[in-house]
């Protein structure tokens, strides 16, 4: 019925009274169906979906009751982003019928002025009425309150307690402390409405009044870290864990007992190792190797059997679901899974019995797959060993300790080398580019910057689990069972497109073009090795190549995860799957559950029971983790920003050499060799500047010269912001100019006209 509603409202030019609405439908009706009967069902029905509309600010019904659609009013429904004046930006996501009966979502930006915000806070859906005559935008209705996580300090009044948000952007709020905290504690708090009988209690009358309920308590005064949880927090991150999962722990136990070893593959007395950073602390991979009597390869990857420990439906499993994945972020990690299980049993610490699920692969010298089984096991780790000092073995130098694993990772990196040609081969897409990270204090501040390269210990460990996910994805597709897939599509052509004109700009010309780039690997592979060959010739800095990788990446699809299988496109495989990090994320959890509950089970009507069960939670499961994945990434993103700034503001006064990376009209992106950016913004530039978006160029108005991206700059820091994630810098010298002779004309133009709209502007 909803659909006739919408015909009959869209081609009215005013509201209508309902009586018109039931007439017009009536009539649509019977030119489908001459005989068709108005009933009091149908009276009933578009009454029914009416009021919805209504409810769901699809229509609006007039004070004297007569109904249109909202589109047609001055009433908007949409999300305010409000900003530390109280003030802010209310983005609309506005339906309109086009003529042939086509919706169209246009979006649309209101600004609200400070008188006219009505208590909302940032983050709320609001109503407004848009304004028009004379009259400035304003929100008239509050719909949704975005107020379910608020971080703040305590601050203590006379015998009153209040949460201080520390979200400027809700400062309007006051809340009231329901629990015990210390004055200047950091907490979390769930709100609810004070009641008319509260709001009497603490002789407030205002709005915006709320009862706050303390969810958690972090650290006392410690502002790197409060700034980086209240930031993860603003991402979405889930904290904490319930009181029933704590309880649930003391129920688990924190050894492995003979009665649970039944029924699994006793691994004990083979040389397993995990390889790990040398923080790592949840280890749920581990690895070994023998050499067969045929000279094949059998790798073992033998992986923490967390769903021994973790039941569905259990508190802590629920908590895991709503987490999706662990999150690493400003030198602390928001677990998955309670720390008693992520780093004791559930983690293969050395020398101690572990539960585990094994995948193990035989492999010829050419690196293909001769036998696989994937089985319940139990392990004992020989030892915990790290990336760097594993590097130095393979390396050549000598560590004692590692001594009796030498020959073995030995064996190891000839495997993993060539698996990794053979994926390579096979249309994998390597990007061999650093990690930055930040090196933090105990007390969250960065102190230094890290560039992690991928060196021989971490691509053999990528490479093994890549074969063990691959493997087990390879097996629950043969034996038709659901499973929660990695999937990752070809490259967006748009971006692309954009990127090989970017190239070309910089005096970068790659000569396939973006069909064939897409449609072949191997061309794409070598657009990287071009980028590698030709960075430093055009800005003469390592770095630019680190640059432009990472704007090859953003040029890729997003990967996900999905119960239907369009293969990896990244990693050049047609069916893939995350198990290999059951502590760590979701996804994989489901994959372990999916293989005792569908694969493991012998009895053939439970495992039917099973598959059909997982085929419709798999679903559940593919969609929590993509989006707790984006969730984590936005936490991980913003908290390296904010480091970045906290680590910088040191060095305010100082001079550094950068190379330009982007340019736009608001001034000049900027990248350091360590891969730290900032800005030189227009108000900060040496003159007028106008940006010729079609040749990448900032160009100069009044002869101070033009800037190219590629081009070495020497700069002052002047400022940095944290709360803004911000670092300005000033140009004190072109160092190097990636000058583009044969655009010239094009700047000129660009030139020509900005000074003829100026001159224009100025008469």
């Amino acid at each position: 019925m909803k659909d006739y509603i919408d015909y009959v409202l869209r081609n009215e030019r005013k509201p209508v009274e309902i009586e018109k609405i039931y007439k017009k439908i009536k009539e649509l009706k019977r030119v489908v169906d001459p005989d068709y009967s108005f009933s009091s069902e149908d009276i009933e029905e578009i009454s029914n979906a009416l009021v919805k509309g209504i409810e769901e600010y699809e229509y609006y019904r007039t004070p004297k009751g007569k109904y249109t659609l909202l589109s047609k009013t001055s009433f908007r429904k949409g999300k305010f982003h409000g900003n530390k004046n109280a003030e802010g930006v209310v983005v609309c996501n506005t339906s309109y019928f086009k003529k042939n009966g086509e919706v169209s979502i246009r979006e649309e930006k209101f600004e609200i002025k400070k008188d006219n915000v009505n208590n909302a806070v940032d983050g709320d859906t609001v109503l407004i009425d848009a304004g028009g005559n004379g009259h400035k935008p304003s929100i008239v209705k509050i719909i949704k309150r975005n107020i379910d996580n608020i971080v703040g300090t305590v601050t203590t009044v006379g015998t009153k307690s209040y949460v201080i948000p520390i979200d400027k952007k809700k400062k309007n709020l006051t809340i009231h402390l329901d629990g015990n905290a210390e004055d200047g504690s950091i907490v979390a708090v769930s709100l609810s409405k004070l009641s008319e009988k509260e709001l009497e209690k603490y002789k407030e009358s205002k709005e915006n009044q709320y009862l706050g309920k303390i969810s958690q308590i972090f650290v006392n005064n410690d502002g790197a870290h409060s700034d980086a949880l209240f930031e993860a927090f603003k991402c979405g991150m889930p904290q904490g864990f319930s009181e029933a999962s704590i309880k649930q722990l003391e129920s688990i136990p924190m050894e492995v007992y003979d009665n649970e070893k039944a029924g699994r593959e006793d691994y004990t007395n083979l040389e397993i190792f995990t390889i790990d950073g040398a923080d790592t602390k949840d280890k749920d991979d581990a690895v070994s190797l023998r050499i067969l009597p045929n000279g094949h390869y059998e790798l073992g990857v033998h992986i923490a059997d967390v769903n021994y420990y973790v039941k569905e439906g259990t508190p802590i499993d629920k908590d895991a679901f709503r987490k999706g994945t662990s999150y690493y972020f400003g030198g602390m990690v928001e677990p998955q899974l309670p720390p008693k299980l992520s780093n004791g049993i559930c983690s293969l610490n050395e020398n101690v019995e572990r539960l585990t699920k094994s995948v193990i692969i035989e492999f010829d010298k050419n690196g293909n797959v001769v036998n696989r089984k994937l089985v319940p096991s139990v392990i004992k780790s020989r030892k915990s060993l790290t990336y760097e000092n594993v590097n130095k073995v393979l390396g050549g130098q000598y560590v004692e300790e590692y001594l009796p694993f030498k020959d073995t990772l030995k064996k190891m990196d000839e495997l993993a080398k060539i698996l990794r040609q053979k994926r390579l081969y096979g249309g994998a897409i390597i990007f061999n580019k650093p990690e930055l990270k930040f090196i933090h204090d105990e007390m969250g501040n960065p102190t230094a910057v890290a560039l992690r390269y991928d060196n021989d210990a971490e691509n053999l460990i990528e490479e093994f689990m890549l074969a063990a996910n691959n493997a087990v994805a390879e097996i629950l597709t043969e034996e038709k069972i659901p499973c929660v897939y990695r999937v990752h599509d070809v490259p967006n052509s748009e971006r692309l497109d954009y990127f090989l004109d970017f190239l070309n700009a910089i005096n970068m010309p790659y000569e396939f073009n973006t069909e064939e780039i897409i449609k072949d690997k191997e061309i794409l592979q070598g657009l990287i090795l071009h980028i590698s060959k030709n960075a430093i010739r055009v800005a003469n800095s390592k770095s630019f190549s680190d640059m432009l990788n990472t704007n090859l990446v953003r040029c890729m699809s997003h990967a996900s995860y999905s119960t239907k299988n369009i293969g990896h496109y990244g990693i050049g495989s047609e069916t893939y799957c995350h198990f290999t990090s059951p502590i760590r994320r979701i996804a994989d959890l489901a994959i372990s559950r999916i293989i005792d509950e569908c694969y493991f089970e012998k009895n053939d009507i439970v495992r039917e029971q099973n598959i059909k069960k997982w085929t419709d939670l798999a679903i559940e499961y593919a969609a929590q983790a993509s989006k707790m994945e984006r969730v984590s990434e936005d936490v991980e993103k913003n908290v390296l920003y904010m480091d970045a700034a906290a680590y910088l503001s040191n060095y305010v006064g100082q001079e550094f050499e950068a190379t330009v990376v982007t340019l736009s009209n608001n001034g000049i992106c900027v990248q350091l060799d360590n891969l730290l950016e900032g800005k030189v913004r227009n108000r900060y530039l040496d003159g007028e500047y106008v940006y010729n978006q079609r040749n990448f160029t900032l160009v100069a108005l009044d002869g101070k010269g033009n800037y190219y991206v590629g081009d070495r700059l020497r700069l002052r820091l002047i400022n940095t912001s944290k709360e803004t994630k911000s670092v300005d810098f000033v140009v004190l010298e072109k160092i190097y100019e990636n000058t583009i002779k044969d655009k010239n004309k094009s700047n000129q133009y660009v030139k020509s006209k900005a000074i003829e709209k100026r001159r224009i502007d100025f008469n």
